[in-house]
């Protein structure tokens, strides 16, 4: 279905027109850095840099051979240096230099072919002569030859007063197509398994540019190279039948997706590409991965008209856009050696996807986090799993995007988070409580918004996904729920607070070195029953120095105290320790209750308890 989809895509590029994007069999796209320009004799005329000063401008040229390091197989009329001129690279090491003169001797071979084939051309004649006479001296002593040979970026000729390169002129065009349908690597003919149309077979499907730190070498989708993939005797492209016009097809149409400029079709976290196309222009094609990675440079798409889409449907509407059955692919790509790994691939419409994406959003919602308002994307979940919430600190290097993938796909299809954030999450919140910014040197609070919604939505969907005979934790204060993790972080936000209180009731001067926060918060998600009774110990000191100064206010916390303990069965007490996903309810318990205890705020304090209370006493009754 991956190839079926991107063969698709480039029928829908070429009927769209999208000029210079998709090019027919035997030609792309492809960044050329230097141009030579020539004299109609063959001499050298001057060197021209194109595009922005670090990549060369796109240009059409005969379509890129695949070849490893070891392989000698030139391209026609543009190479690298040492294939053109057959000058080494700069720092090239002796046994790759000693392969220079071979692969210029093959790149003049390709030449003095295609010339034959063209006859009498104006262009190609003088590139022949220019290459023929070996004389670079004028091309070498321009200033910028150093960075040349620094970088081995694609070279390629035009002739003096032309705008268009060589391997563009229409007798050129004509005679590489002619070649490229004359020379395929197989004279056997198919049926091909992607359009079921006969065809030659593709023995090698071409190799994709653009993954990242694959990039320069390329890589392939399909490939049979080792013999555990193949099987009945076959060899290489016979396992799996597909015609060459249609792998050069779905190529160039992955290679699109994957343009540098095409900011709105793919995302790369760490080594995973993300990439997404619908397969019929439709108003919410480029803003659907906005969503989740904002763009970082300015663009049309911003994610607005989906977000606009799922307040809408929140509100109790029904936006059209929620029935568009355009169909929609989401394709997660690793390079693995010289093959591209696939990680994710989901394939829906517009509709469905909004449907998930509406789910997600308001599993995430929490007191303080209005998820569907607020749609955070990836990249700001995953921080959330991060030590000090930076992604950058999340280790081991692997595990970022390996979550990326697993959390696109747990949104897509519907299905629970992975395991591993949860469990990150819930670390990072036991971990990090107490500890000081670095920068402002306060006390921070490791129950974030982000991370207590994190764990509403992962603790929700195992939990409607799964026979595990749990209730689903609520946006706001449950004063039902009796989960003894719950009821544990319940009851830590109130001691919390009558500390804050009994230290403020002291007068503005008074401080404190460190808050129970500090010294227990993570003692009671690991150890709860032998942490809490020393708690009740401290909640008693503290509550008998706010009974005179404060009666009101000690009525209402025993109150809250007592709803909670009452729900802690009298035989077996608080447990002697807690799960992965009590913990998680702990820190939801706490999250809550903390919340509530603040209820005209507007937000709930990332920081430590800084807002008064009302200090009204109760009247008597």
């Amino acid at each position: 279905m991956i190839l079926q989809a991107l063969t698709a895509y480039y029928d829908r590029l070429l009927a769209e027109g999208a000029k210079g994007a998709i090019q027919p069999f035997g030609f792309q796209q492809a960044e050329i850095r230097w141009i030579v320009e020539l004299h109609p004799d063959g001499r050298y005329r001057t060197l021209i840099a194109t595009g922005d000063g670090k990549r060369g401008a796109p240009f059409v040229v005969p379509f890129r051979v695949s070849r490893t390091s070891d392989q000698i197989v030139p391209n026609a009329l543009w190479d690298n240096p040492e294939y053109v001129f057959g000058i080494p690279r700069d720092g090239a090491k002796a046994k790759q230099a000693a392969k220079v003169p071979v692969r210029h001797a093959a790149f003049l071979e390709r030449l003095r072919a295609l010339a034959e084939t063209v006859g009498d051309d104006d262009g190609l004649d003088a590139v022949r002569a220019f290459l023929e006479a070996g004389d670079f001296s004028d091309l070498t002593a321009n200033p910028r030859w150093a960075e040349v040979t620094a970088a081995n970026a694609n070279v390629s000729f035009k002739l003096a007063g032309e705008a268009r390169l060589v391997c563009e002129r229409p007798a050129v065009r004509e005679a590489i197509a002619a070649l490229a349908e004359a020379e395929g690597e197989s004279d056997t003919e198919v049926r091909c398994l992607v359009t079921g149309h006969r065809e030659f077979l593709a023995r090698l499907h071409p190799a994709i540019y653009g993954m990242g730190t694959a990039q320069s070498m390329g890589v392939r989708l399909v490939s049979f190279k080792e013999d555990a993939f193949t099987s009945h005797g076959w060899t290489q492209g016979l396992n799996a039948p597909v015609g060459r016009h249609t792998a050069d097809a779905y190529v160039k149409a992955l290679e699109q997706l994957l343009r540098r400029d095409n900011h709105t079709h793919h995302h790369v976290e760490g080594e995973v590409t993300f990439v997404f196309w619908a397969a019929e222009t439709t108003p919410l094609e480029a803003d659907i991965p906005m969503v989740f990675w904002p763009p970082a440079v300015q663009t049309e798409a911003d994610g607005s008209a989906v977000r606009a889409a799922l307040t809408s449907a929140r509100r109790g509407g029904r936006p059209p856009a929620f029935d568009d059955p355009t169909p929609y692919y989401v394709l997660a790509l690793a390079p693995n050696a010289a093959r591209l790994a696939v990680r994710l691939w989901h394939e829906g419409t517009v509709g469905d996807l909004l449907e998930r994406f509406a789910q997600h959003f308001e599993d995430l919602t929490v007191d303080g986090f209005d998820g569907p308002s607020e749609t955070p994307g990836l990249r700001r979940l995953l921080a959330a799993a991060s030590k000090d919430n930076d992604i950058d600190n999340l280790r081991p290097k692997r595990l970022r995007p390996a979550l990326a993938a697993e959390m696109m796909t747990a949104i897509l299809k519907g299905t629970p988070y992975p395991a591993t954030l949860l469990a990150r999450v819930v670390e990072r919140c036991r971990a990090e409580q107490g500890k000081r910014d670095p920068r402002s040197g306060e006390r921070r609070q490791s129950v974030t918004r982000v991370r207590a919604a994190l764990i509403k939505a992962s603790l929700n969907r195992r939990t409607r996904l799964s026979d595990m005979p749990a209730k689903e934790i609520t946006v706001s204060l449950d004063p039902e729920n009796t989960n003894p993790g719950y009821l544990l972080g319940r009851l830590f936000a109130v001691l919390e607070d009558v500390q804050y209180q009994s230290v403020r009731a002291r007068g503005s001067d008074a401080s404190i070195n460190a808050t129970i926060r500090d010294r227990y918060f993570s003692a009671v998600m690991t150890a709860p029953r032998s942490v809490v009774r020393d708690l009740m110990k401290l909640r008693d000191a503290h509550l008998k120095k706010l009974r005179h100064s404060k009666p009101g206010f000690v009525r209402k916390r025993e109150k809250e105290f007592d709803s909670i303990l009452d729900k802690i069965p009298a035989n077996d007490g608080f447990p002697a320790t807690l799960t992965l996903e009590d913990q998680g309810r702990y820190i939801l318990g706490y999250h809550h209750q903390r919340a509530a205890l603040w209820p005209a705020k507007d937000a709930l304090p990332e920081d430590a308890l800084s807002d008064p209370h009302d200090d009204t006493e109760e009247t008597e009754a």
